[in-house]
């Protein structure tokens, strides 16, 4: 048997062939008690009663208990009985099975006396039997039972009441441990409605009302059909061992406990979930076997219990870099586990990343600490988008750089030209206002290389990928497009002829021009003594005037890349969505003025100065750079990437941080709140497959505890297996734990048990171990504040 909460078939409704005694023709075939079991056993039913009209047969209960083997399905002894209600004034009655915590025949033989005496003592005929309330709680009140009325058939609980008195009903129903048998749907709502007016805060607007099918099966020999010509019965199922106290637990929480066989269906597992541990001959652990839960597996104990280092030791076991077990400094090799996969034990598993959560303790308020959110992107499947917002910063850091490094080299020219020669001597002012001769240039010609270079590519491009486009495999033309891509071919081809011969025509012009240069350099050079003077100076001039002309257009430019300096923001921000009400931002703030970060290697410079005028006045030498011997664009660039190494490294790791549907961020929260929106987020969001998580209850709220964190959880043990170490008996209990480890250290022997909910001495042992686990236990069987209305 698994150790584990798990589910099992349950059928607490089904006739002998004594109900023929109290009802005429009411049973159908011959009953055999061993003919139903064997049915039974066939339908995999692991708990039952015998459920006859007004009566018990005590035979069949003492064949089946004679005969009990471990592994039969469990008999709880039960009896269906025909309730009437006097107060309302109508002749109906309801039916109600009542199930009692007793599987032993001499408390078969005293319930049916006490059955068969009040029956006497009312004179009441076999056929006429009916029973009210009070006669119940006379007869019973020594014992503990289960009061199951009818929902929602022709002898539901809600007839007799209608039109009289519903919130009796609602609340003789809700006196004793009770749950309804629901036949079919169009009773629900009114009957949910009126026990959410009775019910706790904590409880209301919760569908949270135990329904469930039996088969009121009428002949063992066409079991499982329902009634005595019914349809096959659609098995429910019961979420723990075959028990009496099982049933109370899904009486109490039926939303984690109660389900139809083929919801359960839906919820088997077939993942590679973790299915067992084992240690052997360990120096500090018992030797024990703990079968895993595919739903919720909760590690409790006390302080030094070996809880944490339990948890540690499956994180090595799966592979999980972020196992701290080192720190335990212990040989675990003889620990061995199992997937549900494996066949056998082995030394370590190895998952994909992907399908693991792993938090330890502290891990959720240290994501913030270290500002990086990677985990939580990485398991809501947005990596991807996660690096292009990482490209998206590079960029922007290539970006600056480019900016940085083109206003250097611009600076560089400018340094050069302003440190060029600007002199005219006198002596060429004479010599080219002398009357003497030279021969000049008149014509020069447009530098078209880069035009031709740039045209050359465009063609050459076309007819590539024309002749690519024809022959695509993804495609096929019809004959017309054919000859529109012949056509587009020749117009291309033409083209490029005609451009040929523009290049020809050109090259013709530049070499013609050329040869006139050397000629005019040549006769220039045979000219007297005067003329050479002459041509020496207007070639001194004709370079002043295109220094000062280079110095100006370089001017114009450092003008122009000032201005982007001026108020350059170099930040940027990027949102990932993780779902409708959290997005991942990665943010490097524009938070220093690039200005201001330049000027900081600059000695002399005021703050009232503008950015072109600093320029000027260093590439003159009026302003000095810090440190350093000479004004060089080297050295500009050297100061200034000193200056902004603190940026530039922002962009490398951009700051992240949540962003909340209602506007509000990580940045601006408390460390409790960022906690419960992380988990929460990474819980809702993920594609793991398992949860590990040392002490979620650390950093966060009771309330969002109680209000939202249980409810995820409960949600998600159905589709993914949850591992959590806790101290709080509220996310063991109301998040309904199919699977409680115990963990004990007895003089440094750590022992770990398994414990489940449903069984009374586990609950003890856990009481014991967590602080307000008794209160919680207690109240959760007061949902519908029971008190209050015996009161």
């Amino acid at each position: 048997m698994k150790k584990y909460s798990d589910w099992f078939k349950v059928d607490l409704h089904i006739h002998t062939d004594f109900s023929k005694k109290t009802k005429t023709n009411d049973y159908q075939g011959n009953f055999d008690i061993q003919v139903l079991k064997q049915k039974l056993i066939d339908n995999d039913v692991k708990l039952f009663s015998l459920t006859d009209h007004n009566i018990i047969n005590v035979d069949a209960y003492k064949d089946y208990y004679d005969n009990y083997i471990e592994g039969d399905p469990k008999l709880l002894i039960g009896c269906e009985f025909d309730i009437e209600v006097p107060e309302s004034g109508k002749p109906i009655t309801y039916h109600s099975v009542i199930i009692f915590e007793n599987n032993d025949f001499e408390s078969v033989q005293a319930i049916s006396h006490k059955i068969e005496e009040l029956y006497a003592k009312k004179n009441i005929a076999m056929l006429d039997r009916t029973i009210v309330i009070d006669d119940l709680y006379d007869l019973f009140n020594d014992l503990n039972f289960f009061f199951i009325p009818h929902a929602g058939n022709t002898k539901s609980i809600l007839d007799p009441y209608k039109n009289y008195d519903m919130k009796l009903c609602q609340q003789m129903v809700l006196l004793m441990p009770s749950a309804f048998e629901k036949v079919k749907e169009s009773a629900r709502q009114i009957y949910n409605e009126g026990f959410d007016r009775i019910k706790t805060l904590d409880f209301k607007e919760k569908d949270d009302i135990p329904y469930i099918n039996f088969s009121d099966n009428h002949n063992c020999n066409s079991y499982p059909c329902t009634n005595k010509d019914g349809d096959d019965h659609q098995f429910y199922c019961i979420k723990g061992k075959p028990s009496f106290e099982s049933i109370r637990f899904a009486f109490i929480d039926p939303q984690s406990r109660i389900k139809k066989f083929s919801e359960v269906e839906v919820l088997q597992r077939f993942d590679n979930f973790l299915h067992s541990i084992e240690f052997i001959d360990s120096p500090i652990i018992k030797n024990t076997t703990l079968t895993f839960s595919p739903n919720l597996n909760a590690i409790i104990g006390g302080r030094s219990s070996g809880k944490s280092l339990l948890f540690n030791i499956l994180g090595k076991k799966i592979n999980n870099r972020k196992s701290q077990i080192e720190k335990y400094g212990i040989n675990i090799s003889n620990a061995n586990v199992k997937s549900f996969l494996d066949n056998d034990y082995k030394n370590m598993i190895s998952y994909n990343t992907h399908d693991i959560i792993y938090i330890n303790q502290g891990d959720i308020v240290n994501y913030f600490e270290n500002k990086s959110l990677r985990d939580l992107i990485n398991e809501s499947g947005e990596i991807e988008n996660y690096r292009t917002a990482l490209e998206f910063f590079k960029t922007k850091k290539q970006n600056l750089t480019n900016i940085i490094d083109d206003l250097t080299s611009i600076y560089g020219k400018l340094y050069d030209a302003l440190n060029s020669n600007f002199t005219f001597h006198d002596k060429d002012i004479i010599s080219i206002l002398d009357s003497s001769y030279i021969f000049k240039t008149i014509l020069n010609i447009e530098n078209r290389n880069d035009s031709f270079r740039s045209s050359d590519e465009v063609i050459n491009m076309l007819l590539d990928n024309t002749a690519k486009f024809e022959v695509n495999e993804n495609w096929t033309f019809t004959d017309d497009e054919q000859n529109i891509i012949t056509a587009f071919r020749e117009l291309v081809e033409s083209k490029k002829g005609s451009f040929a011969n523009l290049k020809s025509e050109y090259s013709k012009k530049e070499n013609f021009i050329e040869e006139v240069k050397n000629v005019i350099i040549s006769k220039n050079a045979n000219l007297d003594l005067k003329g050479r003077e002459k041509e020496a100076s207007n070639q001194r001039l004709a370079l002043l005037k295109n220094n000062i002309k280079e110095a100006f257009d370089i001017a114009l430019q450092i003008r122009d890349h000032c201005f982007l300096f001026e108020n350059y923001t170099y930040g940027g921000v990027q949102e990932i969505a993780i779902n409708d009400e959290v997005s991942v931002v990665l943010e490097v703030e524009s938070t220093e003025s690039l200005k201001g970060k330049i000027f900081d290697g600059i000695s002399g410079v005021h703050s009232s100065m503008n950015f072109y005028e600093t320029l000027i006045k260093l590439a003159l030498g009026e302003l000095k750079i810090k440190n350093l011997n000479e004004n060089s664009a080297e050295n500009l660039a050297k100061k200034t990437y000193t200056n902004i190494k603190g940026i530039l490294e922002s962009f490398d790791k951009p700051t992240e941080y949540l962003k909340y549907s209602e506007e509000s961020t990580s940045k601006n929260n408390s460390p409790g709140y960022n906690s419960e929106k992380y988990l929460e987020t990474i819980l809702r969001s993920g594609h793991s497959k398992i949860i590990f998580i040392d002490q979620p209850e650390d950093n966060l709220g009771n309330k969002f505890i109680t209000d939202k964190l249980i409810n995820l959880i409960r949600d998600l043990k159905f589709k993914k297996q949850i591992f959590l170490v806790t101290h709080n008996p509220s996310i063991v209990v109301y998040g309904d734990a199919e699977n409680v480890i115990m963990c004990t250290n007895t003089e440094n022997i750590i022992e770990y048990e398994q414990f489940v909910l449903e069984e009374k001495d586990h609950q003890k042992e856990i009481c014991n171990v967590l602080d307000g686990g008794q209160y919680i236990f207690e109240q959760r069987a007061r949902k519908y504040n029971i008190k209050k209305i015996i009161q």
